[in-house]
C-alpha cells in the first residue's frame, strides 16, 4: 500500500524545480516508492511482503529522506544498488512480522558500496537496524558514514516461526580503511523477550585509518538478551570489534570507542575480538544482572575482553588496548574483582589499564542513573535524539 501526504500545486511545483522524480511500481519484487533522481522526499510508505521494500533507491545522485514513515515486513530503505549519496533525517521506521517463515524482520536502513551516508535523528522500532556493506566513497567528510542521534527501540532479529537471526542496531562489513566515520550520539534500547540483538553495533572486518579512526562514541545501548532472556547461553554484546579476515589491511582496525554507556548485557558490554589498533577508553559498563523482576539473567559472562576469536597471527592481531572504562559487571558465582563479578575477562585482558571498578552491590538502579547521566549530557550539548518534532522525553513508550 502507498500512502501520501495531500500536496498542494505549489508544493508540487516546487518538487518538478527540485527535479524530483518517483516511480510507484505495481510488479512484485519493487518497492512502494522507487527514487530515480536526487531530490528531497518525504511522505508515508507501507509495504506488506518481506520482499518489497517501503523505498528503493535507484539514482547515484544525492537524495535527502526527510520526515518519512515507513513500516513493512522487509528492508525500508533499500539502497544496495551501489554508488547511493543518501541522507537520512527525522525519519520514523517500524519493522511489521515477516511475511515468511525463516525471514527476519528487514532493515531500517541497507546500504551497499555506497558513496555518502548520514542517518541522524531517525526513530527505529523492531527493524533488523542499519547496515553498511563495502564502500565507495572516499572518506573526505562528504564521502564518508555519520550515524548520530538517532533513537532505536528493539532491534529485532526474531522469525515468526521461532529462532532468528544475528542482527545489530548497526553493522559495518567490510568498510576498509575509511576516514571520517562517525557513529555517535544514539540511544538504543533493546527490552528481555521483545527483541533479538546480537552485537549492537559490530564492526566486521572494517577500519578507519591511523590518522582518522573510526569513532563509536557516546552511545548509551541498553539491553542485549537471549531469548527467552533467562537462557544460559548468548553471544552477543554492546560494541564488539569483530571478523575473519586474514590480512591486517583487511581486518577491523583502527577503531576508537570512548565515552559510551552500555548497561544490562548479557555475554558481554564491550569486546576487542579481531584486529589491531583497536582502543576502547573511557567508557561505562554496568549490568546488575537482573530482569525488571528481579530474576538472575544466566547469560552474563564478563563486561570486556580482548580476545584473538578468530586465531589469527600476531600480523593480524595486535597493539588493541582498553583503558579508563567505569565498569561494574555482575556474572553470578565469578569473582573478579569482587564477589558475584567478572569486569575484566580473566586471561583475556592483559592490556586493560586504570580500569575503575564500582563496589558491589550493582543494581537496577545503577543502570537507570547511568541513563539519566548520558541524559543529562546530551541536553548539555543542547541535542535530542529522534526526530525533530518527536514529543519524546528520551524513552518513549513502545508502539
Amino acid at each position: 500500500m502507498f500512502l501520501f501526504y495531500a500536496a498542494s500545486i505549489l508544493e508540487l511545483l516546487t518538487l518538478l524545480l527540485l527535479s524530483t522524480s518517483c516511480s510507484v511500481p505495481v510488479a512484485s519484487g519493487g518497492a512502494e516508492l522507487v527514487i530515480r533522481r536526487g531530490g528531497t522526499y518525504s511522505g508515508r510508505y507501507e509495504s506488506t511482503s518481506s520482499d518489497r521494500p517501503c523505498i528503493l533507491i535507484a539514482t547515484t545522485e544525492p537524495v535527502v529522506l526527510d520526515g518519512c514513515e515507513l513500516r513493512g515486513p522487509g528492508r525500508l530503505i533499500d539502497a544496495t544498488a551501489g554508488g547511493a549519496r543518501l541522507t537520512v533525517r527525522n525519519c520514523r521506521g517500524f519493522g511489521r512480522l515477516p511475511t515468511a517463515d525463516n525471514r527476519a524482520r528487514g532493515r531500517f536502513l541497507e546500504i551497499n558500496h555506497g558513496v555518502s551516508l548520514r542517518a541522524e535523528h531517525n526513530y527505529l522500532e523492531h527493524t533488523a537496524g542499519l547496515l553498511v556493506f563495502r564502500w565507495q566513497g572516499s572518506g573526505a567528510p562528504d564521502e564518508s558514514i555519520t550515524i548520530r542521534y538517532n533513537q532505536a527501540r528493539n532491534i529485532d532479529g526474531r522469525f515468526r516461526n521461532g529462532g532468528g537471526a544475528k542482527v545489530s542496531f548497526v553493522q559495518l562489513n567490510e568498510v576498509h580503511g575509511l576516514e571520517n566515520v562517525a557513529i555517535g550520539w544514539n540511544e538504543v534500547v533493546n527490552l528481555p523477550d521483545e527483541s533479538m540483538v546480537e552485537d549492537n553495533i559490530n564492526l566486521h572486518n572494517s577500519s578507519g585509518t591511523a590518522r582518522r579512526p573510526l569513532l563509536v562514541h557516546d552511545n548509551y545501548i541498553q539491553g542485549a538478551y537471549p531469548v527467552p532472556a533467562t537462557a544460559a547461553i548468548f553471544t552477543g554484546s554492546g560494541i564488539t570489534t569483530d571478523g575473519d579476515a586474514s590480512s591486517a589491511l583487511t581486518t577491523t582496525a583502527y577503531v576508537q570507542a570512548h565515552h559510551n554507556t552500555v548497561v544490562s548485557t548479557c555475554n558481554a558490554a564491550m569486546n576487542i575480538a579481531a584486529g589491531h589498533h583497536n582502543y576502547f577508553h573511557h567508557n561505562c559498563l554496568i549490568t546488575s544482572s537482573l530482569l525488571p523482576d528481579s530474576t538472575r539473567l544466566r547469560a552474563t559472562y564478563a563486561a570486556t575482553a580482548i580476545f584473538n576469536a578468530y586465531d589469527k597471527p600476531e600480523t593480524v592481531f595486535f597493539a588493541n588496548r582498553m583503558e579508563a572504562n567505569t565498569i561494574g559487571f555482575v556474572s553470578w558465582g565469578r569473582n573478579s574483582p569482587l564477589s558475584d563479578r567478572h569486569d575484566l575477562s580473566t586471561d583475556a585482558c592483559a592490556t586493560c589499564t586504570g580500569t575503575v571498578h564500582l563496589p558491589n552491590p550493582i543494581t537496577r538502579q545503577q543502570e537507570s542513573a547511568a541513563h539519566a547521566a548520558w541524559l543529562a549530557r546530551l541536553h548539555r550539548r543542547a541535542q535530542h535524539v529522534g526526530p525533530a518534532n518527536s514529543t519524546s522525553t528520551g524513552r518513549p513508550a513502545l508502539r
